[in-house]
């Protein structure tokens, strides 16, 4: 190594981003080598050797991945700076307890968790795996394959393969030109000093600690639905149509649970600490994670009919397929940047929008390969694809265009490959057996994640068409899923009821009847009581055409909780192992009610009151959702009484305090309780606004800050005591001056000559302007500033009222029409504080809380009850 490497180096932890690179190119090439070992051990399961190999590869690929993960983690607790990673998403300023979430904010980090998730899936697949270990094994690897590629950070022709968290500052391309890292030639020491200073850190609305378990949760969930997903392409592979829907049945609906949770958490996160104004937006990212749980949701639900009859092969291997290509699709809209003006929480580009295009699209053409079991329409299906994406990777021609085509190929594929090659059902299930209706149910799953989808992908729709996006209307979303949420309420009510193959439909009324009676009466009174609760938030017309449907899911809702309860209670005798699914669907109804009457109720409580236009502010502010509250005044807020007390730092925080009155009877206003919104500061990053909620048994108080003047915060005392700007105001006798803590009135002039003197000669004559200021105490002030003219010059006499903090400059006469010229300032720290706030009430906003809880402990107990009847059944 030469002098001018050496110099380079100073200073500089290098030997950390060796190690990285190696254990990312040791991850890569033997999940490479695991997942093609597992594909011969596939193709000759009785050739032991092919799946000792595979073995061998897969714990070095663990080996490969631990180490990554370790090595980040040791480079951000130890703040290496002079890595782009640790640079763009740590600081020395940062609480420690903020490393794991720096660790998967970024693109890279995320696909490693992603990957963490998949090797300890892997572990328990090895062990438990039997014959099924290779084929399904080998699709893990392969998935494996590709999300080792997304950290390799290796440029292939004008495709980017990747982005690599080892690379130093000055290696970087996006950031190797700052002046800064210049310097490093120079002076390699400061250079490093020089990259910590300037070190971005965590984006302050992530330093929080749902940062640090929402996403591992989520990405677990994620991670989960590659399980059934490789159990069904094994299941086809080796003409098991059946036979794989046993082993993947526990892996689902531990799938459902924990991606159920991951969402949860998310709403719960966004409602708590991300002033999005509630738990859901319908955003597309948030659309992205729920669409793959519903069709999860479909495909366990799926699966147990054909526990119980053999049929549905087709819709349960497409259902598990589909999950998993909706995460590979949703890691598409989400990282590629295509979601940027769409989403307010998508990743931004890295260049990588081709290889995670390509990474979905070769997982769907797998899937669809693989059921066409004709070797001819294998031929022919693969030469379309080659040669159409082809066209539009390597060519770059009409890409839009080129893709619009092979995904009608592939649609086509799908159909034939459902005809020639699934075995038929040649039985129709009884219109009163219990699969037929949780079929209909699992068409309804699908059918709203169809909807769903297709609004959320408007933006890539309308970039393939070359047309702009513009943003979905919330009230659209909410009118296409309200039908599907409906049906699914009924089915889920009434379904538990109904016997496999034929149900005697007497008994089936029979077991109903206090259910629906029940519904009927509380939900109709409920749905009453609620429509005179008015929905501030909805236009006239909206909450008329909305009611009536409100209503009837409402009634639905109730009906599910009383019939799971009664089905749990009564028929089960409330044996809870075995109530499992009557639980979960309890608690999903009382998630869907307690969203409906959230939301559709929710009362916007910060309507501006105040005497100034709140829209002035600019054109994201609202009189009809914003209040201005000034410091020390008190304004009528819906039910209540808001004064805006003050504010106070805590370290980068600030903490506006908020006091929240009710009036008594006599008319005395008497203080209920106090929020403190905080605004995060972030000089590098931006400021950030957190919420703060107060918890009542039937509603919450949901209050955040949106507009703060952020000036005064550092000003010292010194500062505080200097004079504004001079105001000038013309007045006659006996007019007002107002100032911000008083009103000041001209009481008279008194002069040292006449006026007729005053007129005639050049000596100097003194006016005093005697000013009585009066403040919101009724206190009185006195103030005698002087108009002083000498040989004709103003000599102007300023007079102060100490008190108060005012002073005055008498400066002009005009003798025409017998008024006077007074400048008025003021002490700086006389100018009152104000905050622009939005508040909202959530009524009975619990009752979803408390639905994700039961939802959450029912779907685990049927996960128990469903893992202990498969060891019975493979026994």
């Amino acid at each position: 190594m030469d002098i001018a490497n050496e110099v380079v180096y100073l200073g500089e932890h290098v030997w950390a981003g060796k190690l990285g690179n190696f254990f990312i190119v040791l991850s890569f090439v033997a999940a490479l080598f695991s997942s093609i070992a597992y594909y011969f051990s596939s193709k000759d399961p009785l050739n032991d050797s092919w799946k000792k190999l595979a073995r061998l590869a897969f714990y070095k690929h663990a080996i490969g991945v631990f180490g990554i993960i370790g090595t980040l983690f040791f480079m951000l607790y130890n703040r290496y700076f002079e890595y782009q990673y640790v640079w763009q998403h740590s600081n020395s300023k940062m609480d420690l307890k903020y490393i794991f979430a720096c660790f998967w904010e970024g693109q890279e980090g995320s696909f490693l968790l992603w990957t963490f998730w998949h090797v300890i899936i892997g572990f328990f697949l090895v062990k438990k795996g039997k014959h099924y270990e290779s084929p399904v094994m080998f699709m893990v690897m392969l998935v494996q394959v590709f999300l080792a590629s997304m950290v390799l950070g290796v440029i292939y022709f004008d495709l980017r393969i990747g982005s690599n968290p080892f690379l130093l500052l000055r290696e970087h391309p996006d950031f190797m030109n700052l002046p800064f890292i210049k310097l490093y030639l120079q002076d390699p020491e400061t250079y490093v000093g020089k990259a910590s200073e300037m070190a971005k850190g965590l984006n302050p609305l992530l330093q929080n600690y749902w940062m640090t378990i929402h996403p591992p949760t989520l990405f677990l969930g994620f991670a989960l639905t590659v399980v059934p997903f490789a159990y069904a392409f094994a299941g086809i592979w080796k003409k098991e149509f059946t036979e794989w829907q046993k082993p993947a049945l526990p892996w689902t609906f531990i799938g459902v649970a924990i991606l159920g949770i991951g969402i949860l958490m998310g709403g719960a996160w966004a409602y708590e600490a991300l002033s999005f104004g509630g738990f859901w937006a319908w955003d597309p990212v948030e659309n992205a994670s729920l669409v793959p749980w519903i069709t999860l949701v479909a495909a366990g639900h799926v699966m147990i009919i054909n526990k119980n009859r053999k049929g549905s092969l087709f819709i349960s291997y497409f259902l598990a397929i589909a999950s998993f290509i909706l995460i590979l699709y949703s890691t598409f809209l989400t990282r590629s940047g295509i979601l940027g003006d769409s989403s307010v929480h998508a990743f931004t580009d890295l260049g990588m929008q081709k290889q995670l295009l390509l990474f979905l699209l070769l997982f769907v053409f797998a899937a669809i390969f693989i059921m066409l079991q004709n070797k001819m329409l294998k031929w022919i299906y693969g030469i379309a694809s080659f040669i159409t994406l082809l066209f539009a990777f390597s060519f770059n021609l009409f890409p839009s265009y080129t893709l619009i085509s092979w995904g009608i190929i592939s649609a086509v594929f799908i159909f034939i490959g459902y005809f020639k090659s699934f075995p038929k059902d040649n039985t129709e299930d009884q219109i009163s057996s219990r699969e037929f209706w949780m079929f209909v149910g699992s068409l309804m799953l699908l059918m709203s994640a169809v909807i769903i989808s297709l609004f959320t992908s408007t933006p890539i729709f309308n970039k393939l068409l070359g047309q702009k996006s513009a943003p979905i209307d919330v009230f659209t979303y909410n009118k296409w899923s309200l039908p599907f949420a409906l049906v699914v309420m009924l089915l889920s009510g009434f379904t538990q009821f109904l016997k496999y193959r034929k149900t005697d439909m007497k008994k089936f009324y029979k077991s109903l009847w206090v259910s629906v009676l029940l519904s009927l009466a509380i939900g109709l009174t409920a749905a009453f009581a609620l429509y005179s609760f008015k929905a501030y938030d909805l236009a006239p017309e909206k909450q008329k055409s909305y009611y009536f449907s409100y209503a009837v899911l409402l009634v639905a809702c109730v009906f599910s909780i009383f019939a799971n309860a009664e089905y749990w209670l009564r028929v089960l005798n409330g044996k809870i192992k075995s109530a499992g699914a009557s639980i979960a669907h309890i608690g999903f109804a009382l998630i869907i009610l307690g969203a409906l009457i959230s939301t559709s109720k929710k009362v916007t409580l910060s309507k501006n009151s105040s005497s100034k236009n709140v829209e002035a502010l600019g054109k994201e502010y609202s009189n009809s959702k914003s209040l201005l509250l000034t410091q020390g005044d008190t304004l009528k807020m819906g039910p209540y009484y808001a004064t805006y007390a003050g504010k106070k730092r805590d370290g980068i925080h600030i903490l506006y305090e908020v006091n929240y009155f009710t009036k008594k009877e006599n008319g005395q206003l008497e203080k209920a309780f106090n929020l403190f919104p905080i605004i995060q500061l972030n000089e590098r990053m931006g400021n950030a606004a957190e919420p703060d909620t107060r918890h009542f048994i039937d509603k919450d108080i949901y209050t955040h800050i949106t507009y703060a003047d952020l000036n005064t915060i550092n000003q010292t005392e010194t500062e505080l005591s200097g004079f504004t700007d001079p105001t000038n105001n013309i007045i006659h006798l006996g007019d007002t001056i107002f100032t911000s803590n008083s009103f000041v009135i001209l009481d008279s002039l008194l002069t040292s000559v006449s006026k007729e003197q005053y007129e005639k000669i050049d000596s100097a004559i003194t006016v005093t302007a005697v000013l009585r200021a009066v403040n919101i105490e009724n206190k009185q002030f006195k103030s005698r500033p002087k108009y002083r003219l000498q040989e004709n010059s103003v000599v102007p006499i300023s007079d102060s009222i100490a008190d108060l903090g005012l002073k005055f400059v008498f400066w002009k006469i005009n003798p025409n029409d017998g008024s006077i010229e007074i400048q008025h300032s003021e002490r700086k720290s006389n100018q009152r504080d104000f905050i622009v706030m939005e508040a909202y009430l959530f009524p009975f906003i619990n009752i979803l809380w408390l639905g994700c809880f039961i939802m959450a402990f029912g779907t685990f107990i049927a996960i128990v009850y469903r893992s202990k009847q498969l060891k019975k059944i493979l026994k």
